[in-house]
């Protein structure tokens, strides 16, 4: 595609050595990517700027090398992969997407670290006319200032775990929550789909929820935590695999059956959460599909060709809720 020249005089170039650090660290771990500064010499490729978050756990690796695998220069597409400093750091790719409008991208996608703050950033990209698609998390701005948001549908993943809760513990339990990180889209996106499914049913007793960050390590210790003051506790429902594999150890750790005494469901599906499934250590897994690159392709082609591109893109997915139903899904090649 030809390079499209826009007259941006007023953006300037804050922000492009926090997006070359970003890019630094790109290098070591998606050969190909080219850089976000100066020329590509892409020729008639679609050149596209992709603010990621960067390293953050086994789906999050999966999603982004799914997209670089699709935009790839055999595809057409010149991707200039720019991950945040840090899985928080929202600085970092405010200054990359407008480095990405100052070198008038073609399109822009979006995973933002935090669902606010984005506003300032999409007009700038509506102004200069280029698409913005948010992959992955929403974000709290205006559907006017963005073409389409693709993901799972968190709410009715966050559901399915909710609506086997209930009929694994027909007359209710102690629960706790782990949360992954505060502020994110997806958190009360997931709270909002396993509190529904939940509500109203007899028995049901909230102990507590709390942020584990996503880790496991947190996972674990924020259960370690809970055990002592709560040895009633029966079912973990953790935001992903990561801290439910965490919350599975300290199971073990107080000298309790993970499974047994107290049942731990995740979401997401990565291969450790499949094979802790298999193992019994977690009780029930609802798959966060993060294969979703030939769908971004697709709105990609559409925007840019003026087609009306729908403004919520559902990816779908699958649950997993016995031993074997896990190592059936490990030998299909389900996990990443």
């Amino acid at each position: 595609m030809a390079n499209r020249k826009r007259m941006l005089g007023l953006i300037g170039f804050i922000g492009a050595g926090a997006l070359a650090l970003g890019l630094a660290g790109c290098s070591g771990s998606a050969g190909g990517d080219s850089d976000a500064s100066g020329d590509s010499g892409s020729g008639d490729l679609t050149t596209v700027g992709f603010v990621a978050v960067g390293p953050e756990g086994g789906w999050r690796n999966a999603n982004e090398q799914a997209i670089k695998d699709a935009f790839s220069e055999d595809a057409g597409f010149d991707l200039k992969y720019a991950p945040a400093a840090s899985p928080t750091d929202q600085k970092s790719q405010i200054d990359a997407f407008k480095t990405f409008v100052n070198d008038e991208v073609d399109v822009i996608l979006l995973t933002a670290t935090e669902a606010s703050g984005w506003d300032d950033s999409l007009k700038l990209a509506q102004e200069a006319e280029i698409p913005v698609i948010l992959l992955d998390r929403g974000v709290d701005s205006s559907d006017d200032l963005y073409v389409t948001r693709i993901a799972p549908d968190n709410v009715k993943v966050a559901g399915s775990v909710g609506d086997w809760a209930v009929e694994t513990y027909p007359s209710g339990a102690n629960y706790y929550t782990l949360e992954g990180v505060p502020g994110l889209s997806v958190v009360n996106e997931r709270n909002e789909g396993f509190e529904a499914a939940i509500e109203g049913k007899d028995g049901w007793n909230k102990i507590g929820a709390q942020t584990a960050n996503w880790t496991a390590d947190e996972g674990k210790s924020v259960i370690e935590t809970v055990l002592k003051e709560h040895p009633d506790l029966q079912f973990i429902f953790a935001q992903n695999d990561e801290m439910g594999i965490g919350a599975a150890a300290a199971v073990t750790a107080a000298g309790l059956k993970p499974g047994t005494d107290v049942k731990i469901a995740t979401i997401d599906g990565t291969t450790p959460a499949l094979e802790s499934l298999a193992k019994g250590d977690l009780s029930f897994v609802a798959q966060y599909n993060p294969f979703f690159g030939d769908l971004a392709v697709g709105a990609v082609n559409d925007a840019l060709a003026g087609k009306k591109v729908e403004k919520t893109i559902v990816v779908p997915g699958e649950t997993f809720d016995s031993p074997e139903a896990g190592q059936a899904a490990i030998d299909a090649g389900k996990g990443f």
